[in-house]
């Protein structure tokens, strides 16, 4: 049995669900639920098998898609409604599309429960948001330089820059204006990701434009479904 959670299901088969899992040990990886519409056999299990419930989870199979041959509870699943439920499914298909099967990943693990505690209690759970997408891309082979531009000089307090993904920090503006940032800004989220201190509206608005870029072009501009979403959800409530 090992730590584990699950990051969606769609059905398989007859009676089956197909289970997408982060775990502790083994990293992202699919397994089967069988017989999971069948109460008197598979649907206790089905039943734990939700997103933002802990679990814990012994694995069968010798090939890459496993069966799930035993499953608990491992403490009570984590609410998330409106707002804080789109946070938690953003950060599941994140991981769904971009983290490779089979690779241990202990820290982005622990790092995922967290920030779901966090979206579970907080009003505001965008920091809790923009902290592991730095993690994930790290985890990835990608990491931020914030204190120095794309060709390895310190950024300048009195500078602006425009982020490429591609490249890093680039002194000059750039076409969108929105996404200029001083080097004050830069310094101050360097800042941040290291101790964590307090950063004001127009720097964490700068931060989620500057992570959406990164996370977009490793998405190879594939559209994340939860994005699509949210926008229906909130022109709904208008």
């Amino acid at each position: 049995m090992q730590p584990a959670w699950v990051l969606g299901r769609r059905p398989y088969r007859d009676s089956s669900y197909l289970v997408n899992f982060l775990t502790a040990a083994d990293g992202r990886l699919s397994a089967v639920v069988k017989g999971a519409h069948r109460k008197q056999r598979g649907g206790m299990m089905a039943a734990l098998m939700q997103p933002f419930q802990p679990l814990l989870v012994k694995f069968g199979g010798s090939s890459e898609l496993k069966y799930v041959a035993a499953a608990e509870s491992a403490s009570i699943r984590r609410m998330l409604v409106g707002e804080t439920l789109f946070s938690g499914l953003y950060l599941n298909e994140l991981l769904t599309r971009l983290l490779p099967k089979f690779d241990a990943v202990p820290t982005l693990f622990a790092a995922y429960g967290e920030a779901i505690e966090l979206i579970s209690s907080s009003v505001d759970p965008e920091l809790a948001l923009r902290r592991f997408e730095l993690l994930l891309l790290e985890e990835l082979g990608y990491q931020i330089q914030w204190q120095r531009d794309f060709e390895d000089r310190p950024i300048q307090e009195t500078a602006s820059y425009s982020y490429q993904p591609e490249r890093g920090f680039v002194s000059g503006h750039g076409g969108d204006m929105s996404l200029v940032v001083s080097g004050v800004q830069l310094l101050t989220l360097a800042n941040w990701q290291r101790s964590g201190c307090d950063i004001n509206d127009i720097c964490q608005a700068k931060l989620k434009g500057i992570m959406r870029l990164a996370i977009d072009q490793r998405l190879g501009g594939n559209p994340l479904k939860v994005r699509e979403a949210v926008s229906e959800w909130r022109q709904l409530k208008e």
